[in-house]
């Protein structure tokens, strides 16, 4: 039976966070994630906002924990070795009341500290984007705001995470906590028990289900789903920063704004949703989504789309829920994480961090901790130089497997050989962008699932989109010739 100190449930952002902080110390722990890689649920589905502080409260947990996590990102993001933009965001009045409200605005974000946040007038924010609706009265700019790819910042906390000695175990789902005299013993999982003296429960809109009879204060999560909208780079409406409407009780608006990677996005809006699987696009969901975005910006249509998706938010209150339970001792709850939980990930860990040394777990700083994550050979980022030079030593890195985005079949073999490697077309896909443009894997696909029987040993019959029931083939075409009595000689 395997004898863990601290047992993560959870491979998100919040989990892969968690994780790589409790990897400071010299404990023992693991985290169980019931998908085949990190990141499947709301991670995945993410705007990638990094928010600057405005518009929150600082007496709450999710105010406070964005506004001090804010700065931490371009150290922590040239550790890890990703992309971090601080594109600045505005946060856009249509009309007089907007106005007001969002000058009240301001004054609680220089309250708060929100660095070099100042309001822009009608003329200076045309200069800065002419593609913005003329009409508009003006907003308030915080240069803070920034942009992040949130698969890849998901995948390198894990993997830096790992690197430093937490192990990961994947494909196992989380059935049931192990209490003993109303404490903590373990985990008892699809792949078996797990012992363990601390649990945290970081399992997104899935938490309420981990011993939901006698857990966790009586916490419901609801899912609120948000639909998105990804242009072709090449679309001819351009922004650089990142366009809020004014907000609303339930959400930061339907927003525009460039991605890390250069594309042009739109969304969300936010719908109340029965079940925890609607992961559905809607005809009602995208109109809603273009009408929102077009208030901010009147040049942006339906041409240009390469993909549509939705995701699912955690809601459990309008806080975080992040606290040790108080029913069951050895227990701490990270829950309840909607936006801007990806902004505040840095001190959600720590806080977790605390919260388990004060019920008695004894933290010691290991000496050999390594913060820096290798960064991975990105041939598109070279000069034409270094580029020949690689491919002098590794041909691989000369063969382009992705023509929309130049993607290498080097660069896909590393993903799918690194730490917590891919092993399916969307783990691929997010740790390379192989198959995120304009045709949408119409070209790489076949050779992506090529490469994932040649390096991680699938059978292009186990392929999968994103794991589960996601096949991608069900049959070799021989057999279903055969089977309709064909003559294949005749063929």
């Amino acid at each position: 039976m395997q004898k863990f100190d601290v047992v993560i449930v959870g491979g998100g952002v919040v989990g892969c966070a968690i994780a790589r902080e409790l990897s400071r110390y010299k404990i023992k722990v693991i985290l169980v994630e019931k998908e085949n890689e990190l990141g499947c649920g709301t991670s995945k589905a993410n705007t990638g906002l990094i928010h600057s502080g405005v518009n929150v409260k600082r007496d709450s947990i999710k105010g406070r924990l964005n506004l001090e996590a804010n700065p931490l990102f371009d150290k922590l993001t040239s550790q890890l070795n990703i992309p971090f933009s601080r594109n600045g965001s505005l946060v856009v009045a249509h009309n007089r009341d907007d106005r007001q409200v969002l000058l009240h605005s301001l004054q609680e974000a220089r309250e708060n500290g929100v660095k070099g946040v100042r309001w822009v007038d009608r003329d200076e924010l045309l200069q800065q984007e002419p593609a913005i609706n003329p009409d508009t009265y003006g907003a308030i700019f915080a240069p803070t705001g920034g942009i992040i790819c949130p698969f890849e910042f998901t995948l390198a906390l894990g993997q830096n995470a790992r690197e430093n000695g937490v192990v990961f175990s994947l494909e196992n789902r989380a059935r049931k906590l192990l209490i003993e005299n109303g404490r903590v013993a373990g985990l008892e999982t699809d792949k078996g028990t797990i012992k363990a003296s601390f649990v945290v429960n970081a399992a997104g809109i899935f938490a309420d289900q981990l011993n939901a009879e006698e857990n966790n204060e009586g916490i419901k999560i609801k899912a609120r789903r948000g639909q998105y909208l990804v242009y072709d780079r090449e679309y001819p409406v351009k922004i650089k920063h990142t366009l809020f409407p004014r907000p609303t009780e339930i959400s930061k608006g339907i927003i525009v704004t460039p991605t890390i990677h250069g594309n042009l996005m739109i969304g969300p809006n936010a719908e109340q949703v029965e079940g925890k699987n609607a992961l559905e696009t809607t005809e009602e969901g995208i109109e809603e989504v273009l009408k929102g975005a077009k208030k901010l910006v009147p040049g942006i249509d339906n041409r240009g789309i390469i993909r549509m998706f939705s995701g699912l938010r955690a809601v459990a209150d309008s806080d975080f829920v992040i606290k040790p339970a108080e029913k069951t001792k050895g227990l701490v709850l990270a829950v309840g994480i909607q936006s801007p939980g990806l902004t505040a990930t840095p001190k959600i860990g720590e806080v977790v961090g605390e919260l388990l040394q004060e019920i008695g777990l004894k933290l010691s700083a290991k000496s050999d901790f390594q913060p820096e994550r290798p960064s991975g050979i990105k041939t598109g980022e070279m000069d034409y130089e270094k580029r020949d030079n690689l491919v002098e030593k590794d041909r691989d890195y000369g063969q382009i497997i992705c023509r929309c985005e130049g993607i290498t079949r080097g660069e896909i073999r590393d993903a799918i050989l690194s730490p917590l490697g891919a092993v399916t077309i969307d783990g691929i896909k997010r740790r390379t962008r192989a198959a995120s443009g304009r045709c949408q894997s119409g070209f790489c696909g076949p050779r992506l699932i090529e490469l994932l029987r040649e390096f991680a040993g699938i059978s292009p019959l186990k392929a999968t989109l994103r794991g589960g029931e996601s096949r991608i083939l069900k049959f070799r075409s021989k057999e279903l010739l055969l089977e309709a009595g064909e003559d294949i000689a005749d063929l």
